[in-house]
Formats: C-alpha cells, sequence, structure tokens
C-alpha cells in the first residue's frame, strides 16, 4: 500500500480480534516510528511492547493504587493482544525541547499508525486519565514528569468489520506571498 492510501484508509478502530500479532509485525512498525522528524536527532520516543498477561498486571497495578476512572481500565488495556505504551522522557530544563520532543513523538505513533495500516492492522491511539496515572508510569517503568504520549493499541480488526470510510472538510489554507 502507497502511503497516500494509508493515509486515507488509516481508521481509529477499538474493536479486535483475538488474533495475535507477530514480534516480527510490532519490530516492522518500531523501525517506521523511528524515522520522524526529531529537532536535533534527539530521537526521544520510548516503546513499551505490553501483551499476553502483562496486561492485566498492569491493570491490576493501575488499580491496586487507586484513582478515579470513568470506566474499569482494565477494559481498555485488554481490549487488544497488546499495546505499545510509547513514552518520552521529559526535558525538564528545556521547554522548548521537551515540547519538540513532544512532536516527534507524535510523528512517531502516527508513522507506527500508517505502517499498521499498510500491514493491515487496526489501531486506536489512546491517553487520557491512563496516560496520566503515576501507578502506570511506575509500571512502565518511566519517572513522573515522562510523558505517556499514546496507548497504541494494536492488532487485526475483526472479520465482520466493514471498511470505514470518512469524510474531511477541506483544509483551511491561507496563503500569503
Amino acid at each position: 500500500m502507497d502511503v497516500d492510501t494509508a493515509i486515507r484508509e488509516r481508521r481509529t478502530i477499538g474493536v479486535f480480534s483475538g488474533q495475535d500479532v507477530a514480534a516480527e509485525l510490532v519490530e516492522e512498525l518500531i523501525d517506521a516510528a523511528r524515522w520522524a522528524p526529531n529537532h536535533k536527532h534527539t530521537e526521544p520516543w520510548r516503546f513499551h511492547v505490553v501483551s499476553g498477561s502483562a496486561r492485566e498486571e498492569m491493570a491490576n497495578a493501575i488499580l491496586s493504587a487507586g484513582g478515579k476512572f470513568a470506566k474499569d481500565p482494565r477494559g481498555k488495556l485488554l481490549r487488544s493482544p497488546l499495546f505499545i505504551a510509547v513514552t518520552q522522557q521529559a526535558v525538564l530544563d528545556d521547554p522548548v525541547r521537551d515540547q519538540e520532543d513532544y512532536a516527534a513523538v507524535c510523528c512517531a505513533v502516527q508513522n507506527m499508525m500508517l505502517a499498521a495500516t499498510a500491514r493491515g492492522l487496526a489501531t486506536k491511539w489512546s491517553t487520557g486519565a491512563l496516560a496520566e496515572h503515576p501507578a502506570a508510569k511506575r509500571w512502565l517503568g518511566i519517572g513522573p514528569d515522562d510523558r505517556i504520549v499514546a496507548y497504541l493499541y494494536l492488532g487485526y480488526p475483526p472479520e465482520t468489520m466493514r471498511s470505514l470510510t470518512a469524510e474531511r472538510r477541506p483544509a483551511e489554507v491561507v496563503w500569503r506571498s
């Protein structure tokens, strides 16, 4: 699939079949991510692949630490055969670099999503309360000021999932010359 097609066909899909995703495919997605633009070549992303019983372990660690959730985090963390927590180490002494690094990690996640679409995989990028929860950060082994930029849920769409189409409004473009 060419990049233009992947861009237009990528959709957020939160329902997955139970089919496992091969480790080699996950590695290919992570390889695509590392080619994202990043100012000063900081390569600020870290990838935490969580699958199998580790998903339940993380959910239990979060639940045992307490906190308010609209829904049981187990539902999110177990929705796909695996997820990749994509994180960024905070740059506390340089807010400009911190913002540039955050943008770079977001670009890396988009690269992963497009690469997944090209391989017939479904993805869902999620943040919310789970991305801010101190127990989630501890379980992943990142610092309290670091960011969980994405929980990228990954898997195959169910056989019954019909092709999704979406319209987008025209871009607002301002040309000045």
